[in-house]
């Protein structure tokens, strides 16, 4: 069963360096009015881990500072060292 996650950051270039990252789980670009989102998928709970180890990974390498992630329904913050 795939798995859908969405992350939300506030700058394009945050989302491209995502979707860029993050791209053998399909990271596909959008926009939400003044916010941009990753649609992200995995083929389920064993692959989880790795997307989020992958986008905290992505967040610390590129001095993003925080994104939504959006999983099941609910929404959770990530940081990234700044």
């Amino acid at each position: 069963m795939r798995q859908g996650v969405q992350v939300t950051t506030t700058r394009k270039r945050d989302a491209e360096c995502i979707a860029d990252a993050l791209v053998m789980y399909g990271g596909k670009v959008g926009r939400d009015g003044r916010r941009w989102s990753v649609q992200l998928s995995t083929s389920g709970p064993p692959e989880l881990p790795e997307l989020l180890t992958a986008l905290k990974q992505c967040l610390d390498e590129s001095a993003i500072a925080a994104v939504k992630v959006e999983l099941d329904g609910q929404a959770y913050a990530m940081e990234g060292l700044t």
